[in-house]
């Protein structure tokens, strides 16, 4: 039992380092988790209904499972083929096109899901005529930015052959 224990325990370790991997070294990872973290936001804010929740969180979620895939495709065939070849590019260009569908239906989803031009019209006037909450914002948005931009590593960092223990 305990072996069993252990292994499960080392399944989710190893997953936790994939996505310790993604938040260090994607920055397209990190744009989409700050996109998720503004939308979830902004719909507890202008409080939309459990279901629509629901969809927000799994479309945002499914998002976040293909940039992974995407990376995790990107990183298998750089080992299989280091070289330039064309059909590693095709892989590349296809893993990437997944992940731009998923975005964009993502966003088309999102703003009929929170297209809610009089609640949204109450929450800005209400930022407007609150400066902490206004100041707050822009904090938010500052340190977005910093963490998609500036948080990163090297693709390297993290792995085997970078030496690094991180």
């Amino acid at each position: 039992m305990n072996n069993r224990i252990r292994s499960l325990a080392k399944s989710f370790a190893c997953a936790a380092s994939g996505m310790k991997y993604c938040v260090l070294c994607e920055r397209n990872f990190r744009i989409h988790l700050v996109a998720t973290a503004y939308v979830l936001a902004l719909a507890l804010l202008i409080d939309v209904d459990g279901t629509d929740f629901a969809i927000l969180l799994l479309t945002a979620g499914a998002v976040i499972v293909m940039e992974m895939v995407n990376t995790a495709v990107e990183a298998v065939v750089d080992l299989a083929s280091p070289q330039v070849h064309p059909l590693a590019r095709v892989a590349k260009d296809v893993a990437a096109g997944a992940v731009l569908v998923a975005a964009s239906v993502s966003v088309g989803i999102g703003c009929s899901l929170l297209w809610r031009p009089a609640k949204l019209l109450l929450l800005a006037k209400a930022a407007l005529a609150a400066p902490p909450a206004l100041a707050a914002f822009v904090l938010s948005a500052a340190f977005s930015v910093w963490f998609i931009f500036y948080s990163g590593q090297r693709k390297d960092a993290g792995t085997k052959e970078s030496g690094s223990s991180k």
